[in-house]
């Protein structure tokens, strides 16, 4: 890293940790704080690394951004009337809301997931003759023999 770098990141270290990821909690977005302190992604992964246990708290700050996000797309759809020309604009945003929740929050995250299933059939056999014993005492498995005249 160069100088230029190195006085980015003492200018970071300025604002401190603490303001930061409180910024981040409370619905500035990365994009916006970056732009705020004058630095790239590059520098800010840097400054993350550069001291034991930033990342996570970073991680922290995020989810807990989530609420922030929750919380503001419902201030939202409950704000919005149905008669103010805004409504358009107030669903994209309540949809951006909860977008921005579930990426920064698994709690939030509300699509359909599919869950696969796997049958076996001899298992399923196995559970039958179990639940027949169970009924009616030893199954006694065998062959049908024909002892018809023709």
């Amino acid at each position: 890293m160069g100088k230029v770098g190195d006085v980015k990141l003492a200018n970071v270290n300025k604002v401190g940790e603490d303001e930061l990821f409180n910024r981040l909690a409370t619905g500035t977005t990365l994009t916006e704080l970056l732009k705020e302190v004058g630095i790239g992604y590059k520098l800010w992964a840097r400054w993350l690394d550069s001291s034991e246990g930033r990342r996570q708290r970073y991680a922290d700050a995020q989810e807990q951004s989530a609420h922030f996000f929750a919380s503001r797309a419902v201030n939202t759809a409950v704000n919005t009337h149905v008669e103010d020309n805004t409504i358009n604009s107030a669903k994209l945003q309540v949809e951006t809301d909860k977008w921005m929740a579930a990426k920064l929050n698994a709690q939030y995250d509300t699509r359909h997931r599919e869950v696969a299933v796997n049958i076996s059939v001899g298992d399923l056999h196995a559970e039958a003759a179990a639940l027949l014993r169970q009924v009616s005492g030893d199954v006694i498995e065998g062959e049908v023999e024909d002892v018809s005249d023709d």
